[in-house]
Parts: C-alpha cells; sequence; structure tokens
C-alpha cells in the first residue's frame, strides 16, 4: 500500500513523498533484510538525485494486547492518513491552486497483493463518517475561491473576479 504525501517547505517548495505499508515473508528479517543505508542507494538510483534521500523503514509490531489482525489495520489507517497538511491546504492560496494543478488525476493512494482490496473491506456509510462526539464547530474567515463551469471544456475554470477574501 502506497500513499503520496506532498509537504510544504518553509521556502515555498513542495516535497512529495511515498509512505508505504509492505507485507514480507517473516523469512524477511533473518535472511533477506534491506538495510537502511541500501533502501537509500536504491531510491537514490532510481530517483536520479545526486542527494541521498530519506528512508525511514519500519517493522510494524502489535501494541500491547493487540492482535496481529489489529496492528495491520493500525498500520494501514497510518498510511492512509497522509496527503496534504490541513495547514498547508489553507497557509498559501498559490501554492494550494498550483499544486492543485500538478497533481490532477494522479493516484494518491494505491494498493496491491494481499492488500489489494483492503480499502473495499468495511466501506462506511456517510452516517458512520459522522462523530456525534466531534465539535463541528470552525473558524469560517470568510474566504472564498470562485469557479466558473465551462460548458465548451467540460470543466471547472477559476473565476478570479468572484473571489472574496
Amino acid at each position: 500500500m502506497r500513499t503520496t504525501e506532498v509537504t510544504r517547505g518553509k521556502d515555498g517548495s513542495a516535497h512529495p513523498h511515498f509512505h508505504c505499508l509492505l507485507m514480507v515473508r517473516p523469512s524477511y528479517f533473518k535472511k533477506y533484510y534491506i538495510s537502511q543505508s541500501s533502501w537509500i542507494d536504491l531510491w537514490q538510483q532510481c530517483m536520479k538525485v545526486p542527494y541521498s534521500p530519506n528512508i525511514d523503514v519500519r517493522r510494524v509490531k502489535g501494541k500491547k494486547g493487540e492482535d496481529e489482525n489489529q496492528a495491520l489495520k493500525r498500520a494501514v489507517s497510518e498510511t492512509l492518513k497522509y496527503a496534504v497538511k490541513p495547514h498547508d491546504m489553507i497557509s498559501d492560496k498559490d501554492w494550494f491552486l498550483e499544486l492543485t494543478k500538478q497533481v490532477h488525476q494522479l493516484r494518491f493512494i494505491a494498493s496491491g497483493g494481499l492488500l489489494k482490496d483492503i480499502l473495499k473491506e468495511n466501506l462506511e456509510s456517510n452516517q458512520d463518517l459522522i462523530s456525534e462526539n466531534q465539535d463541528n464547530s470552525f473558524s469560517d474567515n470568510k474566504t472564498r475561491l470562485a469557479f466558473n463551469w465551462q460548458s465548451d471544456e467540460s470543466r471547472y475554470r477559476r473565476f478570479y473576479d468572484g473571489d472574496i477574501f
């Protein structure tokens, strides 16, 4: 399972990176283990970049009293929670609009192998997504970006004159 996250650098640059959950045989940790430095070398070669990419590989371990299935579900949830941090989406509208243009129609979540159908399990209804204990209030700064439907292009286009700041 792979998710793509894009974080915003202090200089306004975008930093796309992957969060992956890999299922391996138990023998991987005894006989076929790939070291952190080897992962870094492999990614550097694949990306053809002059720097050493940041790689963090960890084994999924169950918490106290947790069985393997619960640990796997927690690992999947952790992997899926990444995309773009809400703060990055609202801190700079021009950055977010450019990001949106560049990642349009990209697949940010992918699953395969034994995890292929995991996203289909236990599909939630809209009612399931509403938390009764959740505070639904939010701070609305009244900022709005406007878009108009362009029939001839069959798509929405930014309508700058309709923006509210």
